[in-house]
């Protein structure tokens, strides 16, 4: 066997791991043993066979799944999550994502290849918390990549890889808000699964569920009945949607107020950081200045000069080593640098602009010489511009798509911006 008494090693601690675990949804520890050949001795894990094929060779042969089974596929592996969570010690796979999730054509799921977990308890024989970094870029959690791996961390994978066969797309090809994937483009009409795989996709371990049953229970709960399909009036001036279209909606089990409305007639904040002009009937046009230093920002900053300073201490040890090769595995992380790098940099040199007459519309953040987005289309095509519970402006257009409106602002400023922006749209002839 290559890798000398470290990849023996390994292989004694994945069939040590495989060997304590009795799971339907774990192919079946059989047995394991060495060979001996004229230059070499091979060693066997034996598993019970995972019939069927990887979620990954499924979405690349063209399958798309329902949401119906998709919520089948995140079921089981949290259950095995569940499961893994109760072994003491607590088995932490760090590697789910769909190249390691079978699934076969009765709809049942295997995890596989729990080597990972095996690596990290070689590092850290206490249990796996802070050990060696292992994984896969786009699936890891954050505290993976800090070597701070958690019960938790394994949520980020089973997240990571729900995204994945709801969009099609690796995680790593979507943006990045205050180091949360923004996935809001992803039409997911099924209102307890969004809640539950934004929550798994929080890159704080502290902010997602507290296990994988309180997961469950979210994703088995009722969302609140709201009769009627067309908007309700509120004192407060803003239009809330039905449960066809968006609803506010409140986590039982986060006590946090998850919200889309689409203002109307919102009153003017005292002060804004914004500019608007509204030619009545014509266009509304806004200005939005840089964010600026705002504590998020700053954070942002200051860990991504850690994250950068670290994967270059990293990059130049292992090339004064002469491990030259070794270098190629801090691609992805001086990736991760560079993304928050553009983010701080939008924050302080970005300006937004928002412009919206009669027959198009475009959305559009610059500064410093770059454009860091833009989106243009037909007004027809805008449903409205609505406020979510965390503040962000988006217009939501009719084929269920959405464009953000990045701003730094209060909630009264921002309900204010989509008010006007609603006005002028109901206002068009």
């Amino acid at each position: 066997m290559n890798g000398g008494f470290k990849a023996v090693e390994l292989f004694e601690r994945e069939c040590a791991t495989l060997r304590s675990m009795r799971h339907p949804n774990v192919p079946e520890y059989l047995d394991s043993f060495s060979l001996d050949t004229a230059d070499d001795r091979r060693y066997v894990l034996v598993q019970r066979l995972a019939r069927g094929s990887t979620l990954q060779q499924r979405v690349e042969s063209g399958w798309r799944p329902t949401e119906v089974e998709i919520k089948s596929v995140l079921r089981q592996l949290l259950e095995v999550a569940k499961y893994c969570c109760a072994l003491r010690p607590p088995v932490i796979h760090r590697d789910i994502k769909p190249a390691n999730v079978v699934l076969d054509h009765d709809g049942m799921v295997n995890v596989v290849d729990f080597g990972s977990a095996a690596a990290a308890a070689i590092e850290d024989p206490l249990g796996g918390f802070g050990s060696t970094i292992v994984g896969t870029f786009g699936y890891m959690a954050p505290e993976v990549m800090m070597r701070q791996s958690s019960v938790r961390s394994d949520q980020y994978g089973i997240g990571s890889t729900i995204l994945y066969l709801l969009s099609g797309r690796p995680p790593s090809g979507f943006a990045m808000e205050r180091l949360k994937i923004n996935f809001d483009d992803v039409y997911i009409e099924d209102r307890q699964l969004r809640r539950v795989v934004e929550r798994l996709l929080e890159p704080s371990p502290e902010d997602r569920w507290r296990d994988p049953q309180e997961a469950l229970d979210a994703l088995d709960a009722k969302p609140p009945m709201v009769s009627g399909r067309n908007f309700r009036r509120r004192p407060s001036g803003i239009d809330v949607l039905a449960p066809s279209d968006l609803v506010t909606l409140e986590d039982p089990y986060s006590q946090v107020v998850s919200q889309s409305v689409r203002p109307t007639g919102a009153p003017k904040p005292k002060t804004m950081v914004t500019e608007l002009v509204r030619d009545r009937g014509n266009s509304v046009s806004i200005i939005i200045p840089p964010s600026g230093a705002n504590g998020a920002i700053l954070y942002k900053a200051f860990f991504g000069i850690t994250w950068t300073g670290i994967t270059a201490l990293w990059t130049v040890g292992v090339l004064s080593a002469g491990a030259w090769f070794m270098a190629l595995f801090s691609i992805p992380f001086w990736g991760i640098g560079a993304n928050l790098s553009g983010e701080v940099l939008q924050a302080f040199l970005a300006k937004g602009e928002v412009f919206v007459d009669r027959k198009n519309f475009r959305v559009v953040s610059e500064g410093g010489g770059m454009k860091f987005m833009e989106k243009t289309g037909d007004t027809d095509a805008v449903e409205g511009a609505f406020v979510r519970g965390d503040g962000l402006i988006y217009l939501k257009l009719e084929d269920d798509s959405v464009v953000p409106i990045l701003a730094s602002m209060s909630r009264k400023e921002a309900e204010y911006i989509a008010s006007e922006i609603n006005a002028h749209l109901d206002e068009r002839p």
